[in-house]
């Protein structure tokens, strides 16, 4: 069960800080990212039932780029990539790990989920280039 599963309270930039610890910071580099790269980023919360709790999307105009699970410590970030980003990631530089669990994902109408968990700063460095792909395809 997610920490902000309460639907009645949606997470505040202080309920986030004090949940995500030194994740907090990096959480709002992936904002900043996107926003300096894409343009603006447009972020909104919806919940998705008690077990998942509340999820940050965060979009470019009206395109999802990534969806944000915050939990204790850490947080988790969420991709749907279609065929053509997905191709475009297996012929990346980006980890072995990241394109083995795109081909082990299970493939929806919407493309392939990918899932990754950020508890430290080297965590992140591979959203730089999916947030770009996502955006490009």
């Amino acid at each position: 069960m997610s920490n902000f599963s309460n639907k009645n309270q949606q997470p505040t930039d202080e309920m986030l800080a004090v949940a995500l610890g030194e994740t907090y910071g990096l959480l709002q580099g992936i904002i900043k990212f996107i926003e300096k790269e894409l343009g603006e980023c447009h972020p909104e919360w919806k919940h998705y039932g008690i077990k998942l709790g509340w999820s940050l999307k965060l979009f470019h105009k009206k395109r999802n780029i990534v969806f944000i699970g915050p939990e204790d410590g850490y947080f988790r970030v969420a991709f749907v990539f279609g065929e053509k980003a997905y191709q475009a990631i297996l012929n990346s530089d980006l980890p072995e790990a990241i394109k083995q669990k795109l081909q082990e994902a299970r493939v929806y109408a919407e493309g392939r989920p990918l899932r990754l968990e950020i508890r430290e700063k080297n965590d992140i460095e591979p959203l730089w280039q999916l947030i770009v792909l996502k955006h490009t395809y």
